[in-house]
């Protein structure tokens, strides 16, 4: 029995396991096989709680998991038969009991103490605080939805980052395997972008139908600003391995690539910014500098020559965007009503589900945005909520200007990335994005005591 523990645990803590779950989550999707990939993270999350001494297994299966499900099977309404809630439920309540037996086998504690030793201790609690406080004063206007999706949000970033911090042991390791995780999503997500051209995205005419780019958890928005939240990976990779690092930055324009064709304008403007800053520093940092200018300056000399030779079935296949130009997509009149929400509502704001009300709402029990996080906040929750998050915006900066790592800068880039993407779109508040970025932050900050400097 022991040996068995030991060769699971082992499988759990290496790079196979993540790898295997990835896979899984990839052909779930594709083919609308999500049992499979339910039922090996659900598996892997259950034995790595009864095995293993800290939650470093449990970074795959919680980053992989939403990701497994598929557009067909998601349309066909079957999340809402009997038979699956029923099953879901059972299932949230076994892993429940087996997380909780985690903490007394191993007798690890969620310790508040330790937690207020974090350097974002403050600014989270305030965010925290603002949340549950959405609406409180807007008394003709208040929704009990108000204070559902303020504790589920709470759960993402709050309740992730404590429960983390609390049983994450620093190593030199960590940051290393949370990156290898945040690759393998990237390489998934890119993928499922490009499997979908062949049994879901439609092309008419030439051209991308934007509203056929769907992917179950997801839709074009949201797939773009996730590969765009993930894309400094794929060039840390590229800057720090040695032995066909190139390989990283073949796999970092494919994903680039798959942002384009997502036809997510925030998303693309966000990525420009960000593989920009990644070139700029992989030519001339890291490992692989001479290997990386020949490959950038050979790239953009086959783009310009592509876009002229190609320019027509390029224009055609990507006609949504010179479609849409710069039209503010009603973005400006979200904004409005978001600041005048709070000019009505300024202590704590009007709630979550005072805002503005669009016409296509994804997942419909989530309340709707305001498609930026300052008008968001302000909006939502006030002067307070506002304050809240520009103090954990401080805290996160000065976390990040502490460190002088290579991998602490392209995290850096990374949570950048999403976090510009939030101005212009709702990924800061769609939940999970917001746990993968909690989870950032904890490694970022365990890691710091390491003093790695790779």
């Amino acid at each position: 029995m022991n040996n068995f523990k030991i060769k699971a645990r082992s499988f759990l803590e290496s790079k196979y396991c993540p790898l295997l779950l990835a896979i899984l989550t990839l052909i779930s999707h594709t083919f609308s096989l999500e049992p499979i990939g339910f039922v090996s993270i659900i598996l892997c999350a259950i034995v790595g709680l009864l095995i293993c001494e800290d939650l470093k297994f449990l970074i795959a299966p919680l980053f992989l998991f939403i990701f497994a499900f598929s557009e067909k099977s998601v349309a066909s309404k079957i999340y809402y038969s009997k038979p699956y809630i029923i099953a879901m439920i059972c299932t949230g309540i076994v892993v429940l009991c087996v997380f909780i037996a985690h903490f007394i086998i191993y007798k690890r504690h969620v310790s508040w103490k330790s937690f207020k030793g974090s350097k974002l201790f403050l600014g989270l609690v305030l965010l925290l605080c603002s949340f549950l406080l959405n609406g409180a004063l807007n008394f003709d206007g208040y929704e009990y939805g108000n204070i559902i999706y303020a504790l589920i949000l709470s759960l993402c970033l709050f309740g992730v980052f404590f429960i983390f911090y609390s049983n994450l042991k620093p190593n030199s390791q960590l940051y290393k395997h949370l990156l290898y995780v945040l690759y393998l999503v990237s390489l998934v997500l890119t993928l499922q972008l490009y499997f979908s051209f062949f049994n879901q995205i439609q092309i008419v005419d030439g051209e991308i139908v934007k509203e056929s780019v769907m992917f179950g958890w997801g839709m074009w928005n949201n797939m773009g600003g996730m590969l765009a939240f993930l894309l400094p990976v794929h060039f840390y990779y590229a800057s720090t391995v040695k032995k066909f690092g190139f390989a990283f930055y073949v796999t970092g324009i494919m994903s680039f690539l798959a942002i384009v064709l997502t036809l997510s304008r925030s998303s693309l403007l966000a990525s420009v910014i960000a593989i920009v800053i990644c070139v700029i520093i992989s030519c001339f940092a890291g490992n692989n500098k001479l290997i990386n200018r020949i490959i950038t300056i050979s790239l953009a000399i086959l783009g310009i020559v592509g876009i002229i030779l190609l320019w027509d079935k390029i224009s055609n296949i990507l006609g949504d965007y010179l479609a849409r130009g710069f039209d503010d997509n009603g973005r400006f009149e979200m904004y409005y009503h978001g600041l005048w929400n709070f000019l009505e509502n300024p202590i704590f704001g009007g709630g979550f589900y005072s805002a503005y009300k669009l016409e296509h709402q994804f997942i419909s029990f989530l309340p709707f945005r305001y498609h930026n996080t300052f008008v968001q906040m302000a909006g939502t929750c006030g002067a307070f909520g506002l304050v809240s998050y520009v103090w954990h915006r401080y805290e996160t900066i000065k976390l990040f200007l502490s460190k002088k790592t290579l991998y602490s800068l392209f995290i850096a880039i990374s949570i950048g990335s999403m976090l510009f993407g939030s101005l212009l779109d709702n990924h800061f508040f769609n939940l999970y994005p917001t746990f993968i970025y909690s989870v950032m932050l904890v490694v970022l900050e365990k890691s710091n005591s390491t003093n790695t400097q790779s």
